[in-house]
């Protein structure tokens, strides 16, 4: 699957590199985004694009950036026209608690899908959750997130115990982590195996709309009972860095184990630690391949709704925290006196059918409503 992955905002800018960095992308593929060339990585040598006219910044202010985002699409700076034939697919990675990417990757996400034709992943960092702004930000990223968008999370609060409470090395490790999602749903770890997943399954399984969980897992020991296997499996299930949906219903699930001889025999073919954690799917793909270096076992359980009560959560600590703030004078907290709390409704549902290829002046003025 031939994907473009675009990092919007200093978080997602990062990812990007480290993606090149460990091999899972080219830079030709790829490009940048943020408000301000200051906060570009200087190490990165692909496509850059600064959404602001006098490149400057929008500090944690969404508004700002989704202003900044629609100013530069009706300019052409996303003029991709000629390169995006060669696109099955764009992944877009950001923070939700910062202002650039969490105010500029969903208008970026619409437009990509509905220009371009692209089904679109989006992979959003949460954040340490510490910082009353950002919590705002996050609920309002996830309320306007398009149901025809895929979403999956990455919390680096997660990487904080094997950081060792490291804010930066956690934010490395989620990066890390971030890549390796990538190799799995453009396919770069899979090859020609014993089962009947190919590229068209592949790009099915992964291109799925819904909330969507990815989870990689290495060993370097064989497995030799079926103990060892299911033991990886809930590890994988339960310590995933993910949100977790409270009653996840996966519509397509797929694993693709890379191990040697030696571990077949423990493979544990029903799966049902998988079935029982995500639902029984309308399509289960399953492919055994070695390729004579790490073993280790991917799956992607795609098409879930959105963990609405995960974010409510985050809305609830946000409500909580800024009720401790003296906000007087501060337009930001004024604005955010007038936002309900979080229902369940069909913002978040799985299929939607979407416009196909409409112009970008067609695109804006629908923004706009």
């Amino acid at each position: 699957m031939n994907a473009l992955l675009i990092g919007v905002g200093a978080a997602g800018n990062k990812a990007v590199v480290t993606a090149i960095e460990n091999g899972t992308m080219k830079v030709e593929d790829t490009v940048i985004v943020n408000s301000t060339s200051r906060d570009f990585p200087k190490e990165y040598q692909g496509t850059k694009i600064i959404l602001s006219a006098t490149d400057t910044g929008c500090g944690k202010e969404r508004s700002v950036s989704k202003t900044y985002t629609k100013k530069a699409i009706g300019e052409g700076k996303f003029n991709f026209n000629e390169r995006m034939s060669q696109y099955t697919t764009v992944i877009i990675v950001t923070s939700v608690e910062g202002g650039t990417g969490s105010g500029a990757t969903p208008t970026l996400a619409k437009f990509f899908n509905k220009v371009y034709t692209k089904n679109v992943h989006i992979i959003a960092f949460t954040g340490f959750e510490d910082d009353v702004r950002g919590l705002a930000n996050t609920v309002d990223f996830f309320k306007e997130i398009d149901p025809a968008i895929i979403v999956q999370t990455i919390s680096n609060a997660s990487f904080l115990p094997a950081a060792g409470q490291n804010k930066m090395k956690a934010e490395e490790l989620a990066n890390r982590e971030m890549a390796e999602r990538v190799r799995v749903l453009i396919g770069k770890d899979f090859i020609d195996g014993r089962q009947n997943i190919d590229d068209t399954d592949i790009l099915k399984l992964s291109n799925t709309s819904g909330y969507m969980t990815v989870e990689k897992k290495c060993f370097s020991k064989s497995l030799e009972t079926r103990e060892d296997f299911e033991k990886i499996i809930k590890n994988m299930i339960y310590n995933t860095a993910s949100i977790k949906a409270k009653d996840p219903a996966a519509v397509r699930l797929g694993v693709i184990m890379n191990i040697s001889p030696a571990s077949e025999d423990a493979i544990d073919g029903s799966f049902k630690s998988l079935k029982a954690a995500y639902g029984n799917p309308f399509e289960f793909f399953s492919q055994i391949q070695w390729d004579g270096k790490t073993e280790y076992i991917a799956y992607i359980a795609s098409g879930m709704k959105m963990p609405i009560e995960e974010v409510a959560a985050i809305y609830e600590r946000y409500k909580e925290q800024t009720a401790k703030i003296n906000k007087s004078g501060d337009g930001f907290f004024s604005a955010m006196e007038s936002m309900g709390t979080l229902e369940e409704d069909s913002k978040f549902n799985m299929i939607k059918e979407v416009e196909k290829g409409m112009s970008i002046a067609d695109f804006l003025s629908e923004d706009d409503d």
